[in-house]
């Protein structure tokens, strides 16, 4: 569970990040404030879209990425910790992690942008701004890597391990 957690710590950050950087870009590319106004905004910032898409999904814990591994060795971890009800703790903070996150996707991927009277369609494209989108789609391709390469040498996980094992060996 100790690893889980060390894990779980460094991935979280990524994952929180992409999405405030996210949110910057959606303020600053298309001045948008609330989920109501992002009708359709996935087809003119379709790199944010997709590394808010990753981020939410990670959030949500589903594999490969990298929440679904911090939350399984969490999970694993309390299991055998003789802790069931703290994976049921888990899976609940995944449950209403996608209650808040999945509904903001569906908004930007599937429905028609708002009409304002008299307003022309939103001409929002993510040109100019790539001193921000760079580092959120570094941030978002950490998510996808974290989770895909968890086991590999060097890697949070194992990294996590080596600074437990004098305590737990």
């Amino acid at each position: 569970a100790i690893i889980g957690a060390l894990v779980h710590i460094g991935n979280h950050a990524f994952m929180k990040t992409t999405l405030f950087f996210c949110a910057g870009l959606l303020m600053r590319q298309a001045g948008i404030q609330r989920v109501s106004e992002m009708g359709g905004i996935a087809r003119n910032l379709p790199l944010t879209m997709g590394a808010f898409a990753v981020a939410a999904l990670g959030m949500i814990g589903v594999p490969p990425l990298a929440g679904f591994v911090s939350k399984w060795l969490l999970g694993t971890g309390a299991l055998e910790a003789g802790w069931p009800v703290y994976m049921a703790v888990f899976l609940g903070g995944s449950l209403l992690t996608a209650f808040y996150l999945l509904p903001i996707l569906y908004v930007a991927y599937f429905k028609e942008p708002p009409m304002v009277a008299g307003a022309e369609e939103r001409r929002v494209t993510e040109a100019g701004a790539w001193r921000m989108l760079v580092p959120t789609l570094i941030a978002a391709a950490c998510t996808v890597g974290l989770g895909v390469a968890a086991t590999a040498p060097g890697m949070p996980l194992e990294l996590a391990r080596a600074a437990v094992a004098p305590f737990w060996p």
